[in-house]
């Protein structure tokens, strides 16, 4: 069972219905197959092992289970009068149904921003929207130039403020605002 369900785990992974991240979690959760084959780290444990967060590491149970891979129960442990929650007990299920591709697009992906060069834009494309880009940009910088320094503005009358307050022209007790 454990290589058939590592199999469909990679299967999965290959039809894009896992991420890298959700997989390593559950190659990771099946690393934690005790007695019985009881199953029960935190998700923190998880995270540490597979280099993710526990987030993530909810995110993968919660496609796992979506998937049929993984079902789990809540476990509540003793603690004098209070019962406390603790980690859940997982149990690694194989579903009888074929793979389905997912939602994302099998390995290699695409990238279709155009930045690596291997799919997306054309060419001609990408520099007509960058000359784009740059006249609109022009034209913001020239309707910028239009307005009036206003920080110069502010910085003059503060200067003249100051001035007049060293030279005594406020009465005590004035404030000066800026």
């Amino acid at each position: 069972m454990p290589n058939d369900w590592t199999a469909r785990v990679w299967a999965e992974f290959r039809a894009g219905n896992l991420t890298r991240a959700w997989r390593d979690v559950l190659l990771t959760l099946r690393t934690y197959r005790g007695h019985g084959g009881l199953i029960c780290p935190a998700h923190d444990t998880l995270a540490e092992r597979a280099k993710c967060s526990a987030r993530t590491v909810q995110r993968a149970l919660q496609q796992a289970r979506a998937l049929g891979l993984v079902s789990w129960a809540e476990r509540r442990v003793r603690a004098a009068w209070r019962w406390l929650r603790a980690s859940n007990r997982y149990v690694l299920e194989l579903p009888a149904d074929p793979v389905q591709p997912g939602p994302r697009a099998p390995w290699p992906r695409r990238r279709t921003n155009g930045q690596s060069g291997c799919g997306g834009e054309s060419e001609g494309i990408k520099k007509e929207a960058q000359e784009e880009r740059g006249s609109v940009l022009a034209e913001m910088m020239r309707e910028a130039a239009r307005l009036p320094d206003l920080l110069e503005r502010r910085r003059a009358v503060m200067a003249e403020r100051l001035r007049a307050a060293w030279e005594g022209r406020l009465h005590k007790g004035t404030v000066v605002r800026v």
